[in-house]
């Protein structure tokens, strides 16, 4: 035998715990606490690709659903059950909810399009030229000024807002020794 069951069992013990972070990831950029890759998508040259996190956050959780489902059958004996139902079942019903779930979603996007709200809120009252300067004012500023605005959506709202002022109103340093030459 090539493999032996432990072994197979590590396996999908690994692929558990990828599962889970990348659900974990993903579930962070939908709910908005993470904003990093978010504000990555703004610096890009180019038309603007829309992207779907909360598809990617269904997929990560059909298949850490799926291991958990796989982990639980093979560690539980035959007449396990818990309250008259068996914990790998619901598993895979949970599993099969997030792909479909995730099937819907791909075919009208619109929906798809809810989540990260701040993301959206941005898109429908900002320019191309004021995201592109906001992506590239988040490199700018520190990181632990960052991760205080990935938390509190009423410090970044403020934040985005004196970007697109400056943006708007053209806001210079004036000690920039460059000045002369624009």
């Amino acid at each position: 035998m090539l493999f032996d069951d432990r072994c197979l069992l590590f396996i999908v013990a690994i692929s558990t715990l990828v599962a889970a972070a990348a659900a974990f990831y993903w579930g962070a950029i939908v709910s908005g606490v993470y904003k990093n890759p978010m504000m990555a998508r703004f610096r890009q040259y180019g038309e603007e690709k829309r992207p779907y996190p909360i598809c990617r956050f269904l997929e990560s959780v059909g298949v850490l659903s799926g291991a958990i489902a796989i982990l639980m059958s093979s560690l539980t004996t035959p007449g396990f059950y818990l309250n008259g139902v068996f914990p790998p079942l619901i598993f895979t019903i949970l599993s099969i909810m997030a792909f479909v779930g995730d099937y819907l979603l791909h075919r009208k996007p619109e929906y798809a399009q809810l989540l990260p709200l701040w993301y959206w809120e941005l898109l429908r009252e900002s320019t191309r030229q004021e995201r592109r300067f906001m992506g590239y004012a988040w490199l700018k500023i520190p990181n632990a000024m960052r991760w205080r605005m990935n938390g509190d959506q009423a410090a970044f709202q403020v934040w985005s807002d004196m970007v697109r002022i400056s943006v708007i109103y053209g806001a210079r340093d004036s000690d920039d020794p460059w000045r002369i030459w624009t």
